[in-house]
């Protein structure tokens, strides 16, 4: 029983071995296909790329499995050092409706309205989230598990739901101060002013609003 026990288990791990190495082997080819993928950005299996050719990773990127990025007619973006959990969904097109034509039609034609979606440098995106076309995902943000992102999200920003809506920051104004001065060029870095209004904006105006909105 047990060297039988033993059999199946090297079986397995033999079958597993084999399963990775032409999945690393298929995607060493498909690699070159991107737009551009760095060699630090990493894709993990099983994942639906449509329009490969317009999808750029940066450095330190990182897509787990189980996504899907529809990128036929407009770009996907995701700048250094940020990263997706599992389910990531990515549609940079939508279908227009127009009098007199079947909505059929239009989508079986492939006409779409497509914008880039951009996810910017330091973002976390939870896992299942949807990012839609023209969504900018703002340095620093972190996107909660199951939200529908339809448009830009600021800088730090931490954001739930369907819509997606801010309920946060990651630090305060002065705290990202901090942050970016030890990771970025002082040319790159988000001047305080701008960081404090988006905060006033966004959350501190917003205080009573945003508690409703996550109270269970």
């Amino acid at each position: 029983m047990l060297l039988s026990s033993i059999k199946q288990r090297v079986s397995y791990n033999l079958f597993f071995s084999s399963l990775n190495a032409i999945y690393r082997n298929y995607f060493q080819v498909r690699r070159s296909k991107f737009g551009y993928i760095d060699p630090a950005a990493r894709v993990r299996f099983p994942i639906l790329i449509k329009g490969i050719g317009n999808v750029f990773l940066y450095e330190n990127t990182h897509i787990l499995g189980h996504s899907k990025i529809i990128s036929t007619h407009a770009r996907f973006i995701m700048k250094r050092n940020s990263a997706s959990a599992e389910g990531l969904t990515v549609v940079t097109g939508n279908h227009p409706s127009k009098i007199g034509e079947w909505f059929f039609k239009i989508a079986a034609d492939d006409i779409q309205e497509a914008k880039d979606v951009i996810v910017n440098e330091d973002v976390w995106i939870g896992a299942n989230v949807t990012l839609l076309a023209g969504c900018v995902i703002g340095r620093g943000a972190v996107i909660g598990n199951g939200a529908v992102c339809r448009k830009q999200v600021p800088p730090y920003a931490v954001v739930v739901g369907n819509p997606a809506k801010i309920i946060g920051f990651r630090f305060s104004p002065h705290e990202t101060v901090e942050h970016e001065a030890i990771l970025y060029d002082e040319a790159d870095r988000i001047p305080l002013t701008a960081l404090e209004r988006n905060y006033k904006l966004h959350f501190s105006q917003r205080l009573a609003e945003i508690s409703s909105a996550i109270r269970l």
